[in-house]
């Protein structure tokens, strides 16, 4: 199936957030972090998916990954992109089958083949849009059971067989990074089919 694109305008700045930027000259290590990018969407899906990558990066692998502003490394070609550019390896956390980061950063970023992680596919709910109407103690579990399972599968993988991790591991125990081509295997409760235009539907098995 022949891919289609949107185009944008973007404006560029002369200016830089220097926040944003030191952040990025500190964590352009070599050998380079794994680059940790979330959707950042405003729904309750989103929100688990941005609390899960600042988990990821500030918590649970701070040495081993860098998290990425979205909206910098999208919007200008400076620190935050860099890393994106320079890294290995480069995990999107992802809130929903739409995949906005990953898709964002393809776009500025042609030859990026991000590892995507599906955070809704990682807990067996359908949340709402509006985050008031979930708990803040359920978006804390939530994002620490999708941050988690990402640190212990692509981050720190441990291979107690001697075998590569696919053969080895238990593909329903974790959250498997997944491309567009291949859907999740993963034996949730609550299992991902598509529509006939394409679009992700939950439904329960």
């Amino acid at each position: 199936m022949k891919m289609e694109y949107e185009s944008a305008r973007i404006a560029k700045v002369t200016g830089k957030c220097p926040a944003c930027e030191d952040y990025a000259e500190k964590n352009s290590t070599c050998p380079p972090k794994i680059a940790v990018m979330a959707c950042e969407g405003a729904c309750a899906r989103g929100e688990v998916a941005r609390r899960a990558a600042n988990l990821v990066a500030h918590r649970l692998a701070r040495d081993q990954t860098v998290r990425i502003c979205l909206g910098g490394a999208f919007t200008k070609d400076t620190g935050q992109r860099n890393l994106v550019r320079r890294a290995e390896k480069v995990i999107a956390i992802e809130g929903c089958f739409i995949n906005c980061s990953s898709r964002m950063m393809e776009g500025v970023i042609p030859e990026l083949r991000p590892e995507i992680v599906r955070a809704d596919l990682c807990y067996n709910l359908d949340l709402p849009f509006g985050i008031d109407e979930i708990p803040d103690e359920m978006f804390t579990v939530y994002a620490y059971k999708v941050a988690e399972q990402v640190v212990r599968d692509m981050v720190k993988p441990a291979d107690p067989c001697g075998s590569s991790k696919a053969a080895c591991a238990d593909p329903c125990d974790g959250c498997p990074p997944m491309s567009r081509e291949q859907p999740p295997d993963c034996n949730f409760s609550r299992v991902q089919k598509r529509s006939p235009n394409g679009a992700g539907i939950r439904v329960p098995s």
